[in-house]
Protein backbone atom coordinates (compact mmCIF):
# COMPACT_ATOMS: atom_id res chain seq x y z
CA UNK A 1 0.00 0.00 0.00
CA UNK A 2 2.78 2.43 0.91
CA UNK A 3 6.09 2.38 -0.91
CA UNK A 4 8.35 3.73 1.83
CA UNK A 5 8.22 4.69 5.47
CA UNK A 6 7.98 8.36 4.54
CA UNK A 7 4.84 7.65 2.46
CA UNK A 8 2.96 6.32 5.47
CA UNK A 9 0.51 8.56 7.27
CA UNK A 10 2.23 10.52 9.99
CA UNK A 11 -0.36 9.44 12.56
CA UNK A 12 0.84 5.82 12.38
CA UNK A 13 4.35 6.90 13.32
CA UNK A 14 3.01 9.22 16.02
CA UNK A 15 1.21 6.26 17.57
CA UNK A 16 3.89 3.64 16.93
CA UNK A 17 6.75 5.36 18.75
CA UNK A 18 4.98 5.96 22.09
CA UNK A 19 3.42 2.50 21.88
CA UNK A 20 6.84 0.90 21.45
CA UNK A 21 8.13 2.85 24.45
CA UNK A 22 5.08 1.80 26.49
CA UNK A 23 5.61 -1.88 25.71
CA UNK A 24 9.34 -1.49 26.28
CA UNK A 25 8.69 -0.23 29.80
CA UNK A 26 6.32 -3.16 30.29
CA UNK A 27 9.07 -5.56 29.28
CA UNK A 28 11.42 -3.83 31.71
CA UNK A 29 8.79 -4.17 34.46
CA UNK A 30 8.39 -7.87 33.68
CA UNK A 31 12.15 -8.38 33.98
CA UNK A 32 12.32 -6.46 37.25
CA UNK A 33 9.31 -8.31 38.66
CA UNK A 34 10.79 -11.68 37.78
CA UNK A 35 14.18 -10.71 39.21
CA UNK A 36 12.62 -9.42 42.42
CA UNK A 37 10.45 -12.44 43.14
CA UNK A 38 10.43 -15.21 40.56
CA UNK A 39 8.43 -17.45 42.89
CA UNK A 40 5.51 -14.98 42.98
CA UNK A 41 4.06 -16.55 39.83
CA UNK A 42 4.62 -19.68 37.75
CA UNK A 43 7.21 -19.35 34.98
CA UNK A 44 4.53 -19.60 32.31
CA UNK A 45 2.85 -16.48 33.68
CA UNK A 46 6.10 -14.51 33.51
CA UNK A 47 6.62 -15.79 29.96
CA UNK A 48 3.08 -14.67 29.02
CA UNK A 49 3.78 -11.18 30.36
CA UNK A 50 7.08 -10.92 28.51
CA UNK A 51 5.47 -12.29 25.33
CA UNK A 52 2.70 -9.70 25.58
CA UNK A 53 5.28 -6.93 25.81
CA UNK A 54 7.45 -8.32 23.00
CA UNK A 55 4.44 -8.76 20.74
CA UNK A 56 3.46 -5.18 21.52
CA UNK A 57 6.91 -3.91 20.56
CA UNK A 58 6.82 -5.91 17.32
CA UNK A 59 3.27 -4.70 16.68
CA UNK A 60 4.35 -1.10 17.18
CA UNK A 61 7.19 -1.55 14.70
CA UNK A 62 4.81 -3.17 12.26
CA UNK A 63 2.37 -0.31 12.72
CA UNK A 64 5.05 2.01 11.40
CA UNK A 65 6.26 -0.36 8.69
CA UNK A 66 3.28 -2.48 7.64
CA UNK A 67 0.08 -1.29 9.32
CA UNK A 68 -2.08 -3.96 7.68
CA UNK A 69 -0.20 -6.72 9.53
CA UNK A 70 0.10 -5.02 12.92
CA UNK A 71 -3.30 -6.18 14.16
CA UNK A 72 -2.14 -9.81 14.31
CA UNK A 73 0.72 -9.05 16.65
CA UNK A 74 -1.43 -6.79 18.79
CA UNK A 75 -3.94 -9.66 19.05
CA UNK A 76 -1.17 -11.95 20.29
CA UNK A 77 -0.20 -9.28 22.80
CA UNK A 78 -3.79 -8.99 23.98
CA UNK A 79 -4.16 -12.76 24.49
CA UNK A 80 -0.90 -12.99 26.44
CA UNK A 81 -1.77 -9.96 28.57
CA UNK A 82 -5.21 -11.42 29.30
CA UNK A 83 -3.58 -14.65 30.47
CA UNK A 84 -1.17 -12.76 32.74
CA UNK A 85 -3.70 -10.36 34.27
CA UNK A 86 -6.32 -13.08 34.54
CA UNK A 87 -3.91 -15.14 36.64
CA UNK A 88 -2.93 -12.11 38.75
CA UNK A 89 -6.51 -11.20 39.59
CA UNK A 90 -7.68 -14.79 40.05
CA UNK A 91 -4.76 -16.45 41.85
CA UNK A 92 -2.01 -13.92 42.45
CA UNK A 93 -3.04 -12.38 45.76
CA UNK A 94 -0.59 -13.03 48.60
CA UNK A 95 -2.16 -14.36 51.78
CA UNK A 96 -4.17 -11.68 53.51
CA UNK A 97 -4.22 -9.24 50.59
CA UNK A 98 -6.99 -8.59 48.11
CA UNK A 99 -6.57 -8.06 44.37
CA UNK A 100 -9.12 -7.05 41.81
CA UNK A 101 -12.62 -6.28 43.02
CA UNK A 102 -11.77 -7.38 46.58
CA UNK A 103 -9.31 -4.48 46.91
CA UNK A 104 -11.99 -1.89 46.27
Amino acid sequence: MFATLTDRPRRTRLVAVPAALWYGFGLWQAALGYAADAAAAPLLIWVAYAAACLAGIVGSAMLALAPSHASRTFAISLVCAAAYFGWVFAFGAPAGEDYGIGAV
